[in-house]
This record gives structure tokens, C-alpha cells and sequence, in this order.
């Protein structure tokens, strides 16, 4: 079998799957080396098997979403925009839609007609897929890239792009070897920690209301620092679109520190401001009543009743509060502080906040500033992409910029 290539990649994800199918249709000889069984395994969990494989925003929204910062995302995005990608999908049996108006699925609902049409892509130009391929060493001759080494067979090439993916889900192939490779390279790693993972908290009381949401929530952490969306409380803390979002910032505040605090407002429209009124308007025509039964025409009724007692106010009527006890209760349902003390591990991560440094690979062509020749993609990038799409079309659009750029 041959071992010399026009580019070699290492992950069978889909950021190497494209990359790979891209680079063969423009008449190039290319190799995948994939360290598990088959190919695309984490792909085919990607949105619980439904996999969300983008939405409807164009490039410069969506880029400007990312924590890495739009300047170094855009490109790629410009290169391979949502609308191209939904093409590219339909015209090979796999059409997509936004089921919500916004995020945007295989019309099949299934991750793994995704997967298949990427293979019969690869199938069709000749792409080799190398799997059962631990890749453990890059070759450099001339201080440029020239292949790689997995165990006794070398495979040779003067583009070799890393797709390894980041550490989520480590029974579905994350091993970290990409970041060793990139290491050997010179490349500098910002240290990966769970991202859009469920995050745990010092309180008990969110650990009481297991299974309950929040629809409308807004979740806040540091400066200016916002997501809304669903908020899902868990038998370990709080999780949900609007946590998830912010998860990889708080886990790396974690690692210099054994807290960090997280602030919920329970319906994302309705700040200080609103509460104050409104509750200073129910005293006079509602007074009489009970300040959970108050607060459950708003929410659910154990969420409502637990919010009156983390303000004290539990078995009062809303007449006997004090103006000092309504602003109280007001700030709390605006931002109340939860404790943040760890998440719920890389075995629920859907992500990974970290990974090879930006300013050390060019967002133009996905190559690597310090080995020519050596490019990267994907997850193993520190992007930082939300919840939402954003993580499979950052795959899809660097791997394809790697591979034509």
C-alpha cells in the first residue's frame, strides 16, 4: 500500500474527513491515519445522533460568537460559509434544515448519514483511511514537515494537517496525541480543559431541583459575560445552553483557583428594575399572598419555592415583606451567585476549551508559523466555539481551508 502523499492527515473527524475529500477532489493524493476501529466515531454522537451541524447565521455573526475572537475564525468561516456547507451535504443525498429556525439538521435526523456521505466522498477519490493508526512522531527534514510515524510504518508527505480533535469523550477516540504532535512541532498548548460540559456547584439547592428547566434563563460570568437560553438544573448542579456556553471559561478560571461564581437570572428579559415594580405592584393589590405563590405564576412551583426560601421569605405574604426583603428577593431572581467548584468531566464534555495557541497558526491557510508545512484544524484549535453548531461548522470550514488553501 502506499505510504508517499500529497497530504497526510492525522484524525478521521470531520475536520479531517473534509479536508480530506476537499483535497481529493482537487486531484490531490491523500491519507488518513485514524486511531480508533472506523472512522468519524464522535460525529456520529455529535447532537445527541442528530448532529447539529451548523445554523443560520452568516460568517461574521457566527465568528464574532467564538471566544477566539472573529479576526481568526472569519476566514475559514468565508472560505466554507453554513450556506455552502448545507450545499455541499444536499448535493451528495444529505439535505439539512433549521428545525427551530436556527439550528440546522439532517432533514434525516440521523449524524451518521453526515458521516456517510463524507465516506462515500472519500471512497470516490481514492482518500486511504488508515484506521487501528496511532500517529507518535512527526518527521522533519530541513526544518520543514515531511510525514509521520505511527509504530513501525512512516507515511510521507510535505503537507501533513493534525485533526485529532480535542479530549471530550474519550471513549470515542480522544487521547490527546495531537497536542503531543503539535508539541514536537514547537507549538505552544493553552491547557484543555471540559467545555459545554455540566458544571457543578458548593450549593445543594440547584442539586434538589434535578430535571427542572428554566426556558428563558441568562447566565453571567466575569465582565460582560452573558449566554440565554435553557437552563437545566442536575443531580451535580446546573447545565443547559445557557451554562453550557460558558463552561470552558469557568473550568479555566478553575485551574488557578478552587472557585469560581457563575450568576442566573431566571428569565433572561426581567432584571432588578422589573422585580422591584412588579413586586412593589403585587404588595399593593396582592399583599395577602404567599411570596412562592407569587413567584410560581412566573416559575415552576419548586423553583418558585426555593427561590423564596434562598431569600427568606418563605411562608410570608408579600405585604409583610420590607422594602429591604423585596430588594432583596429582586437582586436574586436578577443574578443570583452560584459557586462553581468543578464540572461534570471529559466524559460529558462536548468540547475543549484550550488547545494549540492561534497566534501561532495563520487563519488564512491553517498553517503552522513555526513548520512549514504542517497545518491544523478543528477542535484541537483553542477557538472556543458555543453551543449550538458552531464546534461541527469550525470543523468543517478549517479542515476544507487546510486542505485548498
Amino acid at each position: 500500500m502506499n505510504n508517499t502523499f500529497d497530504l497526510f492527515i492525522v484524525g478521521a473527524g470531520p475536520a479531517g474527513l473534509m479536508a480530506a475529500v476537499s483535497a481529493a477532489a482537487a486531484g490531490k493524493r491523500v491519507g488518513v491515519a485514524e486511531f480508533l476501529p472506523s472512522a468519524g466515531r464522535k460525529l456520529l454522537a455529535s447532537g445527541s445522533g442528530k448532529c447539529n451541524l451548523t445554523n443560520l447565521l452568516e460568517p461574521e455573526e457566527m465568528a464574532a460568537r467564538f471566544t477566539a475572537g472573529a479576526r481568526r475564525i472569519l476566514p475559514a468561516l468565508r472560505a466554507f460559509p453554513p450556506e455552502e456547507l448545507r450545499l455541499w451535504f444536499r448535493r451528495r443525498g444529505v439535505p439539512t434544515s433549521p428545525v427551530d429556525g436556527f439550528h440546522c439538521f439532517p432533514d434525516s435526523q440521523r449524524a451518521g448519514d453526515v458521516l456517510d456521505a463524507l465516506l462515500r466522498e472519500a471512497a470516490q477519490y481514492n482518500v486511504q483511511i488508515f484506521c487501528n493508526t496511532a500517529v507518535e512522531e512527526l518527521l522533519i527534514s530541513d526544518g520543514k514537515i515531511s510525514g509521520c510515524r505511527a509504530g513501525k510504518r512512516e507515511f510521507h508527505a510535505e503537507k501533513l494537517l493534525l485533526a485529532g480533535g480535542g479530549n471530550g469523550y474519550p471513549a470515542l477516540g480522544a487521547r490527546g496525541l495531537g497536542y503531543r504532535l503539535a508539541v514536537s512541532a514547537g507549538h505552544t498548548i493553552l491547557t484543555p480543559v471540559p467545555a459545554l460540559v455540566g458544571l457543578r456547584t458548593k450549593e445543594e439547592w440547584p442539586t434538589r431541583l434535578a430535571g427542572i428547566t428554566v426556558e428563558r434563563a441568562r447566565a453571567g460570568f466575569g465582565r460582560g459575560r452573558f449566554r440565554e437560553g435553557v437552563l437545566l438544573f442536575t443531580k451535580t448542579g446546573v447545565s443547559g445552553p445557557a451554562v453550557l456556553d460558558l463552561a470552558g471559561e469557568i473550568n479555566r478560571r478553575l485551574l488557578t483557583g478552587p472557585e469560581a461564581v457563575l450568576t442566573l437570572r431566571f428569565e433572561a428579559k426581567y432584571a432588578a428594575e422589573f422585580w422591584r415594580a412588579e413586586l412593589e405592584r403585587r404588595r399593593q393589590s396582592d399583599g395577602r399572598k404567599p411570596v412562592e405563590a407569587v413567584l410560581a405564576e412566573f416559575f415552576r412551583r419548586r423553583l418558585a419555592e426555593t427561590l423564596a426560601g434562598l431569600a427568606g421569605c418563605t411562608a410570608r405574604r408579600l405585604a409583610e415583606l420590607t422594602a429591604a426583603e423585596r430588594n432583596r428577593l429582586a437582586g436574586l431572581l436578577d443574578a443570583m451567585p452560584l459557586v462553581v467548584t468543578g464540572n461534570d468531566g471529559w466524559e460529558k464534555a462536548m468540547a475543549t476549551c484550550g488547545g494549540v495557541a492561534l497566534d501561532e497558526v495563520n487563519p488564512r491557510t491553517m498553517e503552522s508559523r513555526l513548520l512549514p508545512g504542517l497545518r491544523f484544524a478543528g477542535e484541537m484549535l483553542d477557538v472556543g466555539a458555543p453551543c449550538g453548531g458552531y464546534n461541527l461548522q469550525w470543523a468543517f470550514s478549517s479542515g476544507r481551508l487546510a486542505a485548498l488553501a
